[in-house]
Protein backbone atom coordinates (compact mmCIF):
# COMPACT_ATOMS: atom_id res chain seq x y z
CA UNK A 1 0.00 0.00 0.00
CA UNK A 2 1.32 3.62 -0.65
CA UNK A 3 -0.80 6.55 0.04
CA UNK A 4 -0.59 10.31 -0.62
CA UNK A 5 -2.34 13.33 1.14
CA UNK A 6 -3.68 15.12 -1.29
CA UNK A 7 -4.26 18.46 0.40
CA UNK A 8 -6.51 16.42 2.64
CA UNK A 9 -7.30 13.86 0.62
CA UNK A 10 -6.10 10.61 1.16
CA UNK A 11 -5.26 8.78 -1.78
CA UNK A 12 -4.12 4.94 -1.50
CA UNK A 13 -2.84 2.46 -3.75
CA UNK A 14 -3.14 -1.07 -3.02
CA UNK A 15 -0.94 -4.15 -4.11
CA UNK A 16 -2.97 -4.35 -7.11
CA UNK A 17 -3.17 -1.10 -8.38
CA UNK A 18 0.66 -0.65 -7.49
CA UNK A 19 1.13 -3.65 -9.56
CA UNK A 20 -1.13 -2.36 -12.97
CA UNK A 21 0.98 1.09 -12.32
CA UNK A 22 3.55 -0.23 -12.49
CA UNK A 23 3.01 -2.68 -15.93
CA UNK A 24 1.52 0.76 -17.33
CA UNK A 25 5.24 2.77 -16.42
CA UNK A 26 6.84 0.29 -18.27
CA UNK A 27 5.26 0.34 -21.80
CA UNK A 28 4.77 4.25 -21.24
CA UNK A 29 8.31 4.25 -21.08
CA UNK A 30 9.47 1.66 -23.40
CA UNK A 31 7.03 3.35 -25.62
CA UNK A 32 9.06 6.72 -25.40
CA UNK A 33 12.49 4.59 -25.85
CA UNK A 34 11.16 2.95 -29.25
CA UNK A 35 10.02 6.18 -30.67
CA UNK A 36 13.37 7.94 -29.96
CA UNK A 37 15.13 5.66 -31.40
CA UNK A 38 12.83 5.47 -34.43
CA UNK A 39 12.64 9.45 -34.81
CA UNK A 40 16.51 9.19 -34.85
CA UNK A 41 16.47 6.55 -37.67
CA UNK A 42 14.84 8.06 -39.79
CA UNK A 43 16.28 11.94 -39.53
CA UNK A 44 19.17 10.14 -40.77
CA UNK A 45 18.02 7.93 -42.96
CA UNK A 46 15.44 9.25 -44.82
CA UNK A 47 15.81 11.96 -47.58
CA UNK A 48 12.64 11.58 -49.58
CA UNK A 49 9.02 10.66 -49.32
CA UNK A 50 9.60 7.69 -51.10
CA UNK A 51 12.25 6.47 -48.27
CA UNK A 52 9.70 7.65 -45.90
CA UNK A 53 6.66 5.71 -47.16
CA UNK A 54 8.94 2.57 -47.49
CA UNK A 55 11.60 2.77 -44.73
CA UNK A 56 9.39 4.16 -41.61
CA UNK A 57 6.57 1.96 -42.04
CA UNK A 58 8.73 -1.03 -42.20
CA UNK A 59 11.03 0.54 -38.98
CA UNK A 60 7.71 1.43 -37.24
CA UNK A 61 6.41 -2.49 -37.97
CA UNK A 62 9.93 -3.58 -36.27
CA UNK A 63 9.46 -1.40 -33.05
CA UNK A 64 5.65 -1.91 -32.16
CA UNK A 65 6.98 -5.93 -32.39
CA UNK A 66 9.66 -4.97 -29.86
CA UNK A 67 6.95 -3.94 -27.78
CA UNK A 68 4.57 -7.20 -28.30
CA UNK A 69 7.41 -9.07 -27.23
CA UNK A 70 7.90 -7.04 -23.58
CA UNK A 71 4.09 -7.70 -23.42
CA UNK A 72 4.69 -11.55 -23.94
CA UNK A 73 7.56 -11.58 -21.27
CA UNK A 74 5.40 -9.69 -19.07
CA UNK A 75 2.92 -11.91 -19.62
CA UNK A 76 4.78 -15.09 -19.23
CA UNK A 77 6.42 -13.59 -15.87
CA UNK A 78 3.00 -13.65 -14.37
CA UNK A 79 3.56 -17.37 -14.98
CA UNK A 80 1.30 -17.28 -18.16
CA UNK A 81 3.09 -19.91 -20.50
CA UNK A 82 0.49 -20.75 -23.40
CA UNK A 83 0.82 -17.20 -24.94
CA UNK A 84 3.42 -16.59 -27.64
CA UNK A 85 3.87 -13.52 -29.54
CA UNK A 86 1.46 -14.55 -32.49
CA UNK A 87 -1.54 -15.36 -30.51
CA UNK A 88 -0.96 -12.14 -28.23
CA UNK A 89 -0.78 -9.95 -31.44
CA UNK A 90 -3.71 -11.64 -33.26
CA UNK A 91 -6.25 -12.30 -30.57
CA UNK A 92 -5.33 -9.90 -27.54
CA UNK A 93 -3.75 -6.92 -29.05
CA UNK A 94 -5.88 -6.83 -32.58
CA UNK A 95 -8.18 -4.31 -31.22
CA UNK A 96 -5.44 -1.98 -30.00
CA UNK A 97 -2.97 -1.20 -32.58
CA UNK A 98 -3.96 1.04 -35.12
CA UNK A 99 -0.40 2.20 -36.67
CA UNK A 100 -0.44 -0.03 -39.99
CA UNK A 101 -4.48 1.84 -40.21
CA UNK A 102 -3.11 5.47 -39.62
CA UNK A 103 -0.06 5.09 -41.82
CA UNK A 104 -1.89 3.89 -44.79
CA UNK A 105 -4.28 6.80 -44.23
CA UNK A 106 -1.48 9.26 -44.67
CA UNK A 107 0.37 7.64 -47.36
CA UNK A 108 -2.94 7.70 -49.59
CA UNK A 109 -3.15 11.20 -48.46
CA UNK A 110 0.23 12.68 -48.54
CA UNK A 111 2.56 10.34 -49.40
CA UNK A 112 1.60 8.90 -52.01
CA UNK A 113 0.49 12.11 -54.02
CA UNK A 114 3.91 13.91 -54.00
CA UNK A 115 6.42 10.72 -53.84
CA UNK A 116 5.33 9.76 -57.44
CA UNK A 117 7.31 13.01 -58.59
CA UNK A 118 10.56 12.86 -60.25
CA UNK A 119 12.15 14.36 -57.90
CA UNK A 120 10.08 13.57 -53.55
CA UNK A 121 13.63 14.91 -52.47
CA UNK A 122 12.15 16.97 -49.10
CA UNK A 123 14.24 18.66 -46.30
CA UNK A 124 14.57 17.76 -43.17
CA UNK A 125 12.60 20.51 -42.22
CA UNK A 126 9.34 19.23 -43.92
CA UNK A 127 9.93 15.96 -42.80
CA UNK A 128 10.34 16.30 -39.46
CA UNK A 129 6.39 16.66 -38.82
CA UNK A 130 5.62 13.57 -40.56
CA UNK A 131 7.90 11.35 -38.58
CA UNK A 132 6.43 13.30 -35.49
CA UNK A 133 3.38 12.22 -36.27
CA UNK A 134 4.07 8.73 -37.55
CA UNK A 135 6.39 8.15 -34.05
CA UNK A 136 3.17 9.62 -32.25
CA UNK A 137 0.91 6.26 -34.04
CA UNK A 138 3.81 4.11 -33.05
CA UNK A 139 3.67 5.67 -29.03
CA UNK A 140 -0.35 4.93 -28.93
CA UNK A 141 0.30 1.11 -30.26
CA UNK A 142 3.36 0.38 -27.99
CA UNK A 143 1.63 2.40 -24.55
CA UNK A 144 -1.43 0.49 -25.56
CA UNK A 145 -0.52 -3.09 -25.76
CA UNK A 146 0.13 -2.96 -21.82
CA UNK A 147 -4.40 -2.89 -22.34
CA UNK A 148 -4.26 -6.69 -23.65
CA UNK A 149 -1.65 -7.43 -21.04
CA UNK A 150 -3.87 -6.78 -18.50
CA UNK A 151 -6.59 -8.41 -20.33
CA UNK A 152 -4.61 -11.24 -20.45
CA UNK A 153 -4.19 -11.49 -16.78
CA UNK A 154 -7.61 -10.97 -16.19
CA UNK A 155 -8.72 -13.58 -18.32
CA UNK A 156 -6.32 -15.71 -16.63
CA UNK A 157 -7.31 -14.94 -13.28
CA UNK A 158 -4.20 -13.38 -12.15
CA UNK A 159 -5.71 -11.62 -8.83
CA UNK A 160 -2.20 -9.41 -8.41
CA UNK A 161 -3.49 -6.57 -10.73
CA UNK A 162 -6.08 -4.46 -11.23
CA UNK A 163 -7.89 -3.54 -14.47
CA UNK A 164 -6.53 -0.48 -16.45
CA UNK A 165 -9.18 2.09 -15.97
CA UNK A 166 -12.59 1.63 -18.21
CA UNK A 167 -14.90 4.44 -19.98
CA UNK A 168 -17.56 4.42 -17.31
CA UNK A 169 -14.92 5.38 -14.51
CA UNK A 170 -13.09 7.90 -16.43
CA UNK A 171 -16.55 9.35 -17.35
CA UNK A 172 -17.45 9.67 -13.53
CA UNK A 173 -14.15 11.13 -12.53
CA UNK A 174 -14.68 13.68 -15.98
CA UNK A 175 -17.49 14.73 -14.31
CA UNK A 176 -17.12 15.61 -11.10
CA UNK A 177 -13.79 17.13 -12.03
CA UNK A 178 -16.11 19.26 -13.62
CA UNK A 179 -18.22 20.08 -11.33
CA UNK A 180 -15.32 20.59 -9.13
CA UNK A 181 -13.75 23.20 -11.31
CA UNK A 182 -16.96 24.95 -11.69
CA UNK A 183 -17.10 25.92 -8.17
CA UNK A 184 -20.54 23.43 -7.76
CA UNK A 185 -19.04 21.44 -5.15
CA UNK A 186 -19.35 22.73 -1.24
CA UNK A 187 -15.67 23.47 0.81
CA UNK A 188 -16.49 20.97 3.45
CA UNK A 189 -17.22 18.12 0.74
CA UNK A 190 -13.96 19.27 -1.76
CA UNK A 191 -11.23 16.78 -0.22
CA UNK A 192 -13.80 13.92 -0.55
CA UNK A 193 -14.59 14.90 -4.33
CA UNK A 194 -10.97 15.33 -4.92
CA UNK A 195 -10.67 11.56 -3.32
CA UNK A 196 -12.85 10.13 -5.54
CA UNK A 197 -11.87 12.22 -8.79
CA UNK A 198 -8.58 10.60 -8.55
CA UNK A 199 -9.05 7.31 -7.37
CA UNK A 200 -11.41 6.79 -10.33
CA UNK A 201 -9.32 7.91 -13.00
CA UNK A 202 -5.30 9.05 -11.45
CA UNK A 203 -4.12 9.16 -14.88
CA UNK A 204 -5.37 12.99 -16.48
CA UNK A 205 -2.12 15.34 -15.94
CA UNK A 206 -4.80 18.25 -15.78
CA UNK A 207 -6.12 17.41 -12.54
CA UNK A 208 -2.82 17.61 -11.28
CA UNK A 209 -1.99 21.03 -12.78
CA UNK A 210 -5.50 22.44 -11.33
CA UNK A 211 -4.94 21.15 -7.92
CA UNK A 212 -1.62 22.59 -8.09
CA UNK A 213 -2.73 26.13 -9.45
CA UNK A 214 -5.64 26.55 -7.00
CA UNK A 215 -4.89 24.80 -3.63
CA UNK A 216 -1.01 24.84 -3.99
CA UNK A 217 1.11 22.00 -3.57
CA UNK A 218 2.66 22.90 -0.02
CA UNK A 219 4.07 19.55 1.14
CA UNK A 220 4.99 18.73 -2.27
CA UNK A 221 2.55 15.71 -2.32
CA UNK A 222 0.87 16.55 -5.74
CA UNK A 223 4.12 16.03 -7.48
CA UNK A 224 5.40 12.86 -5.79
CA UNK A 225 1.85 11.30 -6.63
CA UNK A 226 2.23 12.96 -9.90
CA UNK A 227 6.05 11.06 -10.30
CA UNK A 228 4.26 7.76 -8.91
CA UNK A 229 2.38 7.87 -11.73
CA UNK A 230 4.51 9.14 -14.55
CA UNK A 231 4.35 12.29 -15.12
CA UNK A 232 6.50 15.29 -14.56
CA UNK A 233 4.92 18.25 -13.31
CA UNK A 234 7.77 20.34 -12.27
CA UNK A 235 7.98 22.01 -15.89
CA UNK A 236 3.67 23.24 -14.91
CA UNK A 237 5.47 24.65 -11.92
CA UNK A 238 7.81 26.54 -13.42
CA UNK A 239 5.53 28.06 -15.49
CA UNK A 240 3.32 28.69 -12.76
CA UNK A 241 6.41 30.78 -11.39
CA UNK A 242 6.98 32.35 -15.23
CA UNK A 243 3.41 33.49 -14.89
CA UNK A 244 3.75 35.09 -11.47
CA UNK A 245 6.93 36.55 -12.36
CA UNK A 246 5.47 38.54 -15.39
CA UNK A 247 2.12 39.63 -13.37
CA UNK A 248 4.95 41.07 -11.11
CA UNK A 249 6.38 43.46 -13.58
CA UNK A 250 3.76 44.05 -15.43
CA UNK A 251 1.90 45.70 -12.45
CA UNK A 252 4.93 47.74 -11.74
CA UNK A 253 7.47 47.02 -8.46
CA UNK A 254 8.29 49.46 -6.41
CA UNK A 255 9.91 47.58 -3.81
CA UNK A 256 12.21 44.50 -5.47
CA UNK A 257 13.35 42.73 -1.94
CA UNK A 258 9.55 42.66 -1.02
CA UNK A 259 8.85 41.17 -4.40
CA UNK A 260 10.95 38.50 -4.32
CA UNK A 261 9.76 37.48 -1.07
CA UNK A 262 6.43 37.28 -2.79
CA UNK A 263 8.23 34.85 -5.38
CA UNK A 264 9.57 32.97 -2.78
CA UNK A 265 6.05 32.94 -1.22
CA UNK A 266 4.84 31.74 -4.00
CA UNK A 267 7.55 29.16 -4.68
CA UNK A 268 6.77 27.30 -1.52
CA UNK A 269 2.85 27.71 -2.04
CA UNK A 270 2.97 25.32 -5.53
CA UNK A 271 5.56 23.04 -4.24
CA UNK A 272 9.13 24.79 -6.02
CA UNK A 273 11.84 23.69 -4.35
CA UNK A 274 14.24 25.98 -6.44
CA UNK A 275 12.22 29.42 -4.89
CA UNK A 276 15.44 31.59 -4.59
CA UNK A 277 16.25 31.04 -8.07
CA UNK A 278 13.57 32.99 -9.34
CA UNK A 279 13.76 35.80 -6.83
CA UNK A 280 17.02 35.86 -9.07
CA UNK A 281 15.59 36.05 -11.96
CA UNK A 282 13.36 38.60 -11.37
CA UNK A 283 16.45 40.40 -9.58
CA UNK A 284 18.28 40.53 -13.50
CA UNK A 285 15.19 40.84 -15.29
CA UNK A 286 14.52 43.97 -13.36
CA UNK A 287 18.29 44.91 -12.93
CA UNK A 288 18.13 44.81 -17.11
CA UNK A 289 15.38 46.91 -17.44
CA UNK A 290 16.74 49.03 -15.26
CA UNK A 291 20.63 49.43 -16.84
Amino acid sequence: MVSFDINGAIIEFDEKNYNYNGIRNNFRLEAIDICNEFENYCLNNVLTLSQLSDKCFKKGIESIESALRRGVETIVGYGIITIDINTFKEVYCKKYLKYERLFNNLDKEILSPNKSKKNNYTNQHSLKPLIKKISQYIYDDCFNIHYAVIDVLIENKVESVSCYIDEERAKKSNALFNNYKDGFISKPDEYKVVKQIITLNPYRRDIYEFLIKEDGDFTKEIERLTEFLGYDIKDYKDELMNIYIKELIENNINDLESAKEKIRKYARYIGCKEENIYAMRLDAICTFETA
